[in-house]
């Protein structure tokens, strides 16, 4: 804590003992929260981190709150306490009949605070640990222990604001596919063979960014390693490799509707991509370069809707998308691609505070596409493919998350495997 807080703390201590006197603290056997709409709710803080509070209520249904709904807490165990300003403090939280909060420790005593400041809680369990002011960073839990830290939400990304304001995220993802077709051909040689062989290696760098309470931006660079090798014969074998950006995409997603007891949290999103990849159309006897192609070719924009609800020990999300594609002239063609809508349905488990799991169907429909003001009929695709992923806290800022994604039909192209390293700036 800032030497300024603490003297704060030491000087508001007589003024507070004089306000509890007039105005007593009445403990409560179970944590409670008070928002600034009226609303009092009792049950257990599960979690409060970056400004985002989950309290799950006696009725066993888990609701998040936003720090600024806040008017009051009450806690029956004793916290680490992060506050916007920076500085940490630990002990109980009380609610006096007066409406305000107060903080409780074996160094300052009561002194008040504004609950609507408070970015982040952990409980502490070591009750010989000293209440007051820490500077110092905790140390690291062991391993088995019960961690204070709020679990890895990786899954959520996409589906929910996780980022408070002022805070930046950074993830770098590496995803392999690849696909293969080959058969024999026993009128040239009884060992020889026809195969078409593609691979593609994607490097991305995604930064996000948290605006306000409840919007969030994000931008995405993908870079791209295509290899592709067609064998008619040993006799005659070609092959190809290219290194190529990416289709640049980037998005804004605002939190619209908080997570109550009667409704799951809901968000807007609007993602924007631009034809920065490669896009061709090849004739008939060079369609085998297909796979160089890593981009839509096309301005793409695409508003959505999200939800998430908590289901302890579960958390249940999705959402579904509206992908609208410019028209534009390639290769002398003036192409039209098929509106698409795209959903997608998930469900995540937080193991422990360093491990979470998650898995999610993703389905899509794509209309036909237009050529030349032609629609070609039998264009369309609606691919679906299951996702199963883990998220793994390995140090402090730092998560890794692996994922494996089947395609559950034949437009949805082959499994491939992914690997994603996130790293949260305070």
């Amino acid at each position: 804590m800032r030497l300024s807080h603490r003297r704060r703390l030491v000087s508001g201590k007589l003024a507070s003992t004089l306000l509890m006197s007039l105005a007593p603290a009445t403990p409560v056997q179970a944590d409670a929260i008070y928002t600034k709409s009226g609303d009092i709710l009792s049950g257990q803080l599960i979690s409060f981190q970056d400004g985002l509070c989950l309290f799950k209520t006696r009725y066993g249904v888990p609701i998040s709150v936003q720090a600024n709904e806040l008017a009051g807490l009450s806690t029956d165990a004793r916290h680490r306490i992060t506050f916007a300003s920076g500085d940490i403090a630990s002990g109980r939280l009380l609610h006096t009949s007066g409406g305000s909060t107060v903080l409780e420790s074996d160094s300052f005593g009561r002194a008040e605070i504004a609950s609507d400041s408070i970015t982040a809680m952990t409980r502490l369990f070591d009750d010989k640990k000293r209440d007051g002011a820490e500077n110092v960073k905790a140390s690291e839990p062991r391993v088995g222990s019960d961690g204070g830290q709020q679990a890895p939400m990786d899954f959520l990304t996409g589906s929910t604001v996780l980022l408070a304001p002022g805070k930046l995220e950074l993830e770098w993802a590496l995803q392999y596919k690849q696909a293969r077709i080959s058969h024999s051909l026993m009128d040239v040689g009884y060992f020889q063979m026809s195969a078409q062989n593609s691979m593609q290696l994607e490097l991305s760098t995604t930064m996000r960014v948290g605006l306000s309470q409840d919007t969030e931006a994000w931008l995405s660079l993908p870079l791209t390693h295509t290899g592709i090798e067609q064998v008619s014969s040993n006799e005659y074998v070609r092959s190809t490799s290219q290194w190529a950006l990416g289709d640049i995409s980037a998005g804004l997603q605002y939190q619209w509707l908080q997570e109550s007891a009667q409704w799951p949290a809901v968000s807007l999103t609007m993602t924007f991509s631009a034809p920065t990849g490669k896009k061709r159309y090849y004739p008939p006897e060079e369609t085998w370069r297909d796979p160089l192609s890593n981009g839509s070719g096309h301005w793409g924009l695409a508003p959505g809707i999200a939800f998430v609800r908590s289901s302890d020990p579960a958390m249940l999300f999705g959402g579904l998308s509206y992908r609208w594609s410019f028209e534009r002239r390639i290769d002398a063609y003036r192409v039209q691609p098929g509106a698409g809508l795209t959903g997608y349905l998930g469900l995540g488990f937080a193991l422990n505070d360093k491990l979470s799991v998650g898995t999610r169907v993703s389905f899509s429909h794509y209309r036909n596409l237009r050529v030349d003001g032609q629609t070609i009929a039998g264009s369309g695709k609606d691919p679906l493919d299951l996702s199963l992923s883990a998220s793994y806290r390995a140090f402090e800022q730092w998560t890794i998350s692996p994922q494996v994604s089947f395609g559950l039909n034949e437009e949805a192209g082959p499994a491939y495997v992914s690997l994603r390293m996130n790293r949260r700036f305070e």
